[in-house]
């Protein structure tokens, strides 16, 4: 096949194709290449050469010039050498119509940078598990040998279980990198075991340690178990005719034996629930223990005492429970604001805005409805509580809903239901439409334009009576 084409010739670019930073070099032959690239004619012959300018004539393969898609020419040619020469440099020379060039191919580049290794303790939410365990995990990067021996230890002890890792990996000129994963049980963990991870390598070699109390330092010991009661919200109350009471044990080690009881004033027991453990800030598990109780048992104000037993503490927890008295109480003010004008002339989002203040206690919910249906609480945001005045204690909040344009204009209607203790009925509402705005004095952009203009033209037919009025009076006078 014959290629005619008018472009100009073009010299190729040169480049050394070499093995990977910390190639094995006991690799009997090495395989090293020069790439050339973006060159026309498709003319083009390679020549190998040693460190001491001497031709080499054997191990070299040459390979047919391919066209790519901008129109010129790629190739390559491989030299391989034997190991004993791995550390020599080698150049290649490209020879084509309008020249030659000659690039310096290193067989083995050294690894750019130190090796670097890290340990890293198991994550506490792995613990949650059923398996009760979690992982530690080493890594090292940069390494310059592909040959590497990882061992991890127990206690000083070899382990040979629980491990799983990956590599090295070929990182390029970053050289190879390791990973390795260490299975440990929660109960090793908080008995303070040690592990290292030991690696060993060509021109590197480390070993690195962790444990409970390598991880914390100073903070190691634990706060103490403690137990919060958690008063249940007006909502619950409310819809559910029910008040439901939290008892929350923090700072727990272990769940393990933990037992939490609910009884009334007379020492009844009441059925308690206990909800799965959570994890901490500070690595500590913390669990959530509920009952419900009568609502009106709650309103007048019986008492409720939790208990905690755990084998951390030497005597059980006990905490009581009770609805405060709130002074200076005061009933919400509720005030539905329609979106504004701006928003609706952009024809995209429309904020209906609901505004409660003035309350106290500040426990309260606001829900929305539209055409009667209550919204999902992902289509509004409510704020919370905001103390506007401390003398007396009063609160403030606002809810605010997203709806499109389309359905504000399609005329539908919005609610604001607000509940809160001391309302008449323990819950208000406030509607409002696109017609209800119109009739409450909103009007939109349009209509606003043509209410200003009749402002004017009526403020000047007003001053044109009055003069006219006092015109004829004057000229009356003078007759007279």
């Amino acid at each position: 096949m014959v290629t005619v084409t008018t472009a100009s010739p073009a010299a190729p670019s040169l480049f050394p194709l070499y093995p990977s930073c910390g190639t094995d070099t006991s690799q009997d032959p090495i395989a090293l290449g020069c790439l050339a690239k973006d060159f026309l004619p498709e003319t083009i012959d390679f020549a190998w050469s040693d460190n001491k300018n001497d031709s080499i004539a054997n191990g070299i393969k040459k390979f047919t010039p391919i066209l790519n898609t901008a129109g010129t020419y790629i190739t390559t040619t491989q030299l391989s050498v034997p190991a004993s020469k791995s550390h020599e440099i080698f150049y290649c020379t490209a020879t084509y119509p309008t020249g030659k060039g000659t690039i310096k191919v290193p067989p083995t580049p050294p690894c750019s940078g130190e090796s670097s290794m890290t340990i890293r303790p198991p994550a506490r939410d792995q613990f949650l598990e059923p398996n009760k365990t979690s992982t530690i995990i080493c890594s090292v990067k940069k390494l310059c040998s592909q040959t590497v021996t990882l061992k991890w230890l127990k206690e000083g002890v070899e382990v040979s279980s629980g491990i799983h890792t990956v590599g090295p990996v070929s990182s390029g000129p970053n050289g190879y990198t390791l990973l390795s994963e260490l299975t440990v049980s929660e109960t090793d963990w908080d008995n303070d075991r040690v592990y290292s991870c030991k690696v060993e390598s060509k021109n590197f070699s480390d070993i690195r340690n962790t444990s409970k109390s390598f991880e914390c330092g100073s903070d190691c010991s634990s706060p103490e178990i403690g137990a919060l009661l958690i008063p249940p919200n007006f909502a619950d109350i409310y819809i559910r005719k029910s008040a439901i009471l939290t008892c929350r044990v923090i700072n727990m080690q272990s769940t393990e034996g933990l037992n939490v009881i609910w009884t009334k004033e007379d020492g009844k027991e009441l059925k308690t629930s206990i909800g799965d453990r959570k994890v901490q800030s500070n690595g500590l598990f913390s669990v959530d223990a509920t009952t419900s109780v009568c609502a009106d048992e709650w309103e007048r104000g019986d008492k409720y005492t939790c208990k905690v037993a755990h084998p951390e503490l030497i005597f059980p927890l006990k905490n009581t429970l009770t609805k405060e008295p709130v002074t200076n109480s005061h009933a919400p003010s509720v005030y539905i604001f329609p979106p504004p004008s701006e928003q609706l002339a952009l024809r995209e989002a429309a904020t209906v805005t609901c505004l409660v203040k003035g309350f106290n206690p500040p426990d309260l919910f606001i829900k929305w409805l539209s055409n009667g249906e209550e919204l999902n609480a992902s289509k509004y945001i409510n704020t919370e509580p905001i103390l506007e005045s401390s003398q007396p204690p009063l609160y403030f909040a606002y809810s605010t809903l997203n709806i499109n344009e389309q359905e504000w204009n399609a005329g539908n209607t919005y609610t604001c239901l607000v509940g809160h203790e001391k309302l008449p009925l323990q819950v208000t509402q406030r509607t409002v439409d696109k017609s209800t705005v119109y009739l409450d004095g909103f009007v939109d952009a349009e209509e606003e334009d043509f209410y200003n203009l009749w402002t004017t033209a009526s403020t000047f037919i007003i001053l044109f009576l009055l003069s006219l009025f006092y015109s004829t009076t004057v000229t009356l006078i003078k007759v007279k």
